[in-house]
């Protein structure tokens, strides 16, 4: 659980939106949300679809922080769909915000509203998350949703208790992905390295380090955008 004080800060700054607005049904145990969204279509039939998932609301986030609209803005011009996403209580989704209890029940809505959308199936869609939207990601996987791959960018593992996550989410057969700055102040690369030897020789495998930059990457945004396309 994260604490007071602990958390990432990403209001940074933000570029203009090149999507459409979408409205987004979300099943939770106490009823239904409306998730706030943007779909960013290419000018082509899809090659493939991407989910975003945002940093803690806390800190700023929101779907709309830099650097998941420079990876909406290069994926789309790569050729592939491209939703983001609002959490419960950030932006205009409806809900209330529940640190991770019920997040990935959204992420997983937001999958199969991009893939009703744009006719793509799990094997032609990945999700991706940038801190605590990539251990939603992560936990998305844990309960059971599909996908291509999952792209964690700088899971903040310092501030979560994943031990008991690990044989969840390594019951998934989803390829996943890490993402991390050298100097993440919340996702140290030891942690890292601890979580992924934990979940398979895979995981271990698929770690990028980017050198001189930390848990906000900022000024590394077009590189970490190349490092998902990459992926794909």
């Amino acid at each position: 659980m994260m604490q007071k004080g602990d958390r990432p800060l990403f209001a940074f700054w933000k570029v203009e939106a090149m999507s459409e607005p979408l409205t987004i049904t979300s099943g939770h145990p106490d009823g239904a949300v409306e998730l706030e969204a943007r779909l960013a279509m290419p000018d082509r039939d899809p090659e493939g679809g991407l989910v975003l998932c945002h940093p803690h609301p806390a800190g700023g986030g929101e779907m709309e922080v830099g650097l998941l609209m420079v990876i909406e803005r290069r994926l789309q011009k790569a050729g592939f769909a491209v939703l983001r996403f609002n959490f419960p209580g950030v932006g205009r989704s409806t809900g209330h915000f529940t640190d991770g209890l019920h997040e990935p029940l959204d992420v997983a809505a937001a999958m199969e509203a991009l893939q009703s959308r744009t006719g793509l199936g799990p094997d032609q869609t990945t999700v991706c998350g940038w801190s605590f939207g990539a251990w939603m990601a992560l936990l998305a996987l844990a309960g059971g949703l599909q996908a291509a791959a999952c792209i964690a960018i700088a899971p903040p593992l310092m501030l979560y208790d994943w031990r008991e996550q690990v044989e969840p989410i390594m019951s998934s057969p989803v390829p996943r992905h890490y993402i991390i700055g050298a100097n993440d102040q919340f996702c140290p690369l030891d942690f890292l390295e601890v979580f992924t030897a934990a979940l398979s020789h895979g995981d271990a495998e698929n770690v990028t380090v980017m050198p001189a930059t930390d848990h906000y990457l900022l000024g590394r945004e077009d590189m970490v955008a190349d490092l998902v396309l990459q992926t794909l």
